[in-house]
């Protein structure tokens, strides 16, 4: 139904079932990067967990419908702001031996396994092969997952670098994990030199399941 109907915007309504809310986040940040809009009550305790599976914002029930409306826009405008002013592919990336395709939400092993990243993991390494060697701090990259609009706490930036590193040691090895050095307190930075992919035009299909590592 999303593949044919292409909205700008998924709206899923957890105020009732919270419990299914994060598991239903991933499965759809599986299949497509349209973003989520999460209605839910004030008094839930799982709204942090929302944004960290990868919902780009959530709104508390109930709501009157200018509200909705204003919170659609605002994420409507933040993802056109993201999007490549360019049509053409973005570059894929080779760093330690593993591949990195942005298109795709992929990584490659030396190997050829591939390793599905959700959106949040794969835009937070788009950052750093962008900017390799080079300290990322924490408020740069809240605002990169996030958005400008909300204040994220340490744990939500540290659950989607903890995941991203262990797909990169799938990936590339126990010595994998020493890719994205924490520096205490200031950010994290990618310790590796990084080198530019020929688009490719089709990838194999994938082997690995991106919910193995959530």
């Amino acid at each position: 139904m999303i593949s044919r109907s292409s909205p700008d915007v998924i709206v899923l309504d957890f105020s009732r079932a919270p419990e299914a809310g994060t598991n239903t986040i991933l499965a759809v940040r599986r299949r497509t990067e349209i973003p989520i809009l999460v209605v839910c009550s004030p008094e839930q305790s799982e709204i942090e967990d929302y944004r960290i599976a990868g919902a780009a914002d959530c709104i508390a029930a109930p709501f009157d419908i200018v509200g909705l409306n204003q919170t659609i826009q605002r994420i409507v405008r933040v993802r056109g702001r993201d999007r490549p002013m360019s049509s053409r592919a973005p570059d894929n990336f080779r760093f330690a031996g593993v591949s990195f395709y942005p298109g795709r939400n992929l990584l490659r092993a030396p190997a050829g396994d591939n390793i599905d990243l959700t959106t949040s993991e794969a835009r937070l390494l788009a950052h750093f092969v962008s900017r390799p060697w080079t300290l990322c701090t924490r408020g740069e990259i809240g605002e990169l997952l996030y958005g400008p609009e909300h204040s994220v706490g340490d744990r939500a930036i540290d659950v989607v670098v903890n995941r991203l590193r262990k797909k990169l040691v799938f990936a590339g090895g126990i010595h994998a994990e020493q890719l994205i050095k924490t520096e205490f307190r200031r950010g994290y930075l990618l310790t590796s030199d990084v080198t530019t992919l020929p688009n490719e035009a089709s990838i194999q299909p994938r082997s690995v399941a991106e919910s193995q590592y959530s």
